[in-house]
């Protein structure tokens, strides 16, 4: 099992990633910071994959032309990249619910969105106000993880990587569709495999 402080940076990584684009972080991208944190991270016994070009320091676009990027993705008026959960899975599975939507995709506040708001109470967590209305979105789905691997057990680990972080594939096939900058449908396959070596390890140490 990778150690702790080392996967729990990476989910911070991708958190901080996905977040609308700071000087700061575009400093540290171009210092080399995520393919350290990325090679640091120890991974058995599958190999790890190789972090993708377009975010590694050599190629990675300057900092107006990354706002640029990410403002051309998630655009108020018509975003192309909805990173929340609620919105990739249908609003509601309870068979009780009879509300005539239930079972429809694209909407915000479902299930998800409620168990989360529950849990993030439980331990503390503070809801940012910028996602006060959206508490499954990835970036913060991300940091709770990180949260967890430094302070839960493997399977309070796995048991929120399958019920709140099983739904990227269908946010990848989304961005595709919508003509996501590659660079952001770079970074989601990067975590994609990087949540597949998680689901793995994780498995062998919960059997």
């Amino acid at each position: 099992m990778a150690a702790e402080a080392e996967r729990s940076a990476v989910y911070a990584m991708f958190s901080t990633l996905l977040q609308p684009p700071e000087r700061m972080t575009h400093s540290e991208i171009i210092a080399g910071r995520p393919a350290q944190l990325w090679d640091a991270l120890p991974v058995s016994p599958a190999p790890k994959p190789p972090m993708p070009p377009s975010w590694q320091a050599a190629s990675f676009p300057g900092y107006s032309e990354w706002r640029s990027i990410y403002n051309l993705a998630t655009s108020p008026v018509n975003p192309r990249l909805v990173p929340v959960e609620s919105v990739h899975k249908v609003w509601s599975s309870d068979p009780s619910c009879e509300m005539p939507f239930a079972r429809e995709k694209g909407l915000l506040q479902g299930d998800a969105a409620h168990h989360l708001y529950q849990l993030y109470r439980s331990v503390g967590f503070e809801l940012p106000a910028q996602y006060a209305d959206s508490p499954d979105h990835l970036v913060l789905e991300l940091e709770f993880m990180s949260l967890l691997v430094e302070t839960a057990g493997t399977a309070e680990q796995r048991t929120f990587l399958d019920q709140h972080l099983d739904w990227i594939p269908a946010l990848i096939s989304d961005a595709q569709r919508r003509g996501v900058p590659q660079l952001y449908c770079d970074l989601l396959a990067w975590l994609e495999e990087f949540l597949s070596l998680e689901r793995a390890e994780l498995a062998e140490t919960t059997r």
